[in-house]
């Protein structure tokens, strides 16, 4: 710019560099400079993007649907600081920075700890849960490519549910071929427990095959269907006290839609039951309320599953977290229900 700018005057062989020195004194160039090509960070760019209707609009123009857009817009904040990031918009920035690149200190050079951290090796657990964006954001950080990821895609429930590996595999580095080693032997669930686990799963993935339990338990599931709605929480709270004995000194989890976990807890506290809630950190008592939504991961002696029906229609993913739920124990599972069961969990 400042060449073309240069050209316009009637030095035939102007200094460029004194051009550019003079105008950076000039500080209503440089703040109309600033205007019209502003050196944004990706923190920045999210805000000033979301934060308008109109640019949501015109980035999604022909991508997105009116209320696909109108659902990213966020309110501006006061100040960049005072914005509140979610999870989700982590690989949000990152990918913005891959496009635009660190911002320049300055001097015009950006500073190494600014720039992408590389890794030799890279694993990644429960990665059937990652979007593309977040699967794009680990191959920025790979050296040359390798990668172990571990996952089981019946359990995916997030809003990117791959049905094949192959879903994934397209996001992640591709210098060497893939080897994809199924585990078909399962260690942890007695059998009799897999069995109402596996149905589910044949509907919830067909394409995957089920894991084969190598023990067999003491104990089938025991399924209770309450008399009425009211009666559910009863039955929770006596089904959980006998779980509580029959698994000894081991823990027990009551798993339960999301939206009747205060009900749940209401239930066991009017009943004197003493009980936790979990958090994002531990299981802090041998009795704990889970909602469905974060169960995923833990691993208990005995588990109470509450409401399978509302668990399926209330999860974007319904069966899967399902699964995830008649899959974490290691003794006894017990089924507490009003509603009629979902199909699949029915034997053919």
């Amino acid at each position: 710019m400042v060449t073309a700018l240069a050209a316009t005057g009637r030095d035939e062989d102007p200094n460029i560099e004194a051009l550019r020195d003079s105008l950076r004194d000039i500080t209503e160039f440089r703040a109309a400079l600033n205007r019209m090509w502003p050196v944004l960070t990706p923190a920045e760019l999210l805000h000033d993007l979301f934060g308008s209707k109109a640019l949501v609009r015109s980035a999604g123009n022909e991508l997105l649907t009116d209320e696909e857009c109108a659902s990213l817009f966020r309110a501006r904040s006061e100040t960049y600081a005072d914005v509140q990031w979610a999870d989700s918009d982590a690989a949000l920035l990152d990918e913005v920075l891959a496009v635009i690149g660190p911002r320049p200190r300055r001097n015009g050079r950006i500073d190494e700890t600014d720039e992408v951290r590389l890794y030799g090796h890279i694993i990644i657990d429960e990665v059937q849960d990652l979007t593309p964006m977040q699967l794009r954001m680990a191959t920025r950080r790979s050296l040359g490519g390798a990668m172990t990821v571990v996952g089981d895609l019946a359990q995916a429930t997030g809003a990117f549910a791959p049905n094949d590996w192959s879903d994934l595999l397209q996001y992640l580095p591709n210098k060497k071929e893939p080897q994809v080693i199924g585990l078909s032997v399962g260690y942890r669930i007695p059998a009799q427990i897999m069995e109402i686990a596996d149905r589910v799963m044949a509907v919830a993935a067909p394409s995957l095959r089920a894991p084969q339990s190598v023990r067999e338990g003491e104990f089938g599931p025991d399924i209770v269907q309450s008399a009425t709605a009211a009666a559910l929480f009863d039955d929770v709270v006596s089904h959980a006290q006998v779980l509580l004995t029959n698994v000894g000194e081991g823990n027990v989890a009551v798993v339960c839609p999301d939206e009747m976990t205060d009900d749940v807890c209401a239930a066991l506290t009017a009943a004197n039951v003493k009980h936790g809630r979990a958090n994002t950190t531990a299981l802090d008592s041998r009795l704990t309320v889970v909602p469905v939504s974060v169960v995923k991961g833990l691993e208990l002696d005995g588990v109470l599953v509450v409401e399978p029906a509302v668990i399926v229609a209330a999860q974007t993913h319904g069966l899967r977290a399902l699964y995830v739920a008649l899959t974490r124990s290691t003794q006894r599972l017990t089924i507490v229900h009003h509603l009629p069961l979902p199909a699949a969990m029915l034997a053919q």
